[in-house]
């Protein structure tokens, strides 16, 4: 994203938190960001639009930062402790803006926002359950999407004393202390022989199947974009890289040998945590 629309969306931020979205107008944002009115249209058409470009651009922080921590040689659990810690780092930040928004009830109705929302619902999803099966493997086969959703509601319900209460947690011990009860819950199920309420059919109903290749094609177009900037081994191995994701049997040990080239440039270990989340290597 251009250094233009950052600013824009920096300084709306700081306003919407301030004085709520409903009554910040596009002249005040304009002002903050030492634009004309008609420069914001030029990057925005609308508050909305703005309020979207919002949302993207953290979620998408968040999900860099997360990616950066998959592409660490550690093992599952400190891996996944470390990715819910710096979730709630970064949610923690803008907790007047979240504030505001429930306050307001900010968020607009419209097809792109609930699109959004929709995506990273599902995106929410698999994170934790293949982090989950990364660090339970077998013993989680048949629960892992109860488990997953009920780790989740921890997770929330620990976000809401946070955001809402305003209670301050040590947030790495908290994060440790979610997944320990998480344990629990695999423990439970597996000494009980539970049958779990959400199954795979069910969020296979759910999360609908090209949702899945959509996620493929953002890391392909990603990948595209940083070969057209590389040389040398850098792009001979994205070249192999793109051969092996895009093939219908992808082969892991190949993917893998190509990201550990990759991952020897920090600039790099978004993109290839995002690879190793996706096909859980």
């Amino acid at each position: 994203m251009e250094d233009k629309k950052i600013n824009i969306i920096q300084q709306a931020i700081k306003l919407f938190a301030q004085k709520g979205f409903s009554t910040t107008s596009v002249q005040e944002i304009a002002n903050e960001c030492n634009i004309s009115k008609g420069a914001f249209y030029l990057h925005f058409k609308s508050k909305d639009e703005l309020l979207l470009a919002i949302f993207t651009h953290y979620s998408k922080e968040i999900e860099q930062k997360t990616a950066a921590i998959e592409s660490m040689d550690l093992d599952p659990r400190t891996k996944f402790v470390k990715q819910l810690t710096v979730t709630y780092q970064e949610i923690i930040k803008h907790r007047d803006f979240i504030i505001m928004q429930i306050r307001e009830q900010a968020i607009p109705f419209n097809e792109d926002i609930e699109s959004f929302l929709q995506h990273m619902r599902f995106h929410s999803y698999l994170f934790y359950k293949r982090s989950l099966l990364a660090i339970y493997g077998k013993k989680i086969d048949q629960t892992i999407w109860e488990v997953t959703l009920l780790m989740q509601g921890m997770f929330k319900a620990y976000m809401d004393l946070i955001i809402i209460e305003e209670v301050e947690f040590d947030i790495e011990n908290l994060c440790k202390a979610i997944l320990k009860r998480t344990d629990y819950l695999v423990e439970g199920f597996n000494r009980n022989d539970d049958q779990p309420v959400i199954t795979d059919q069910l969020m296979n109903e759910i999360i609908p199947g090209d949702f899945y290749y959509n996620q493929l094609d953002t890391i392909v177009h990603t990948l595209e974009e940083i070969k057209e900037k590389a040389s040398g081994d850098i792009e001979v191995t994205i070249t192999v890289l793109l051969e092996e994701i895009q093939k219908p049997s992808a082969r892991p040990a190949v993917i893998k040998g190509m990201l550990s080239n990759l991952e020897e440039e920090e600039s790099f270990k978004g993109i290839t945590g995002q690879i190793r989340t996706f096909f859980q290597l």
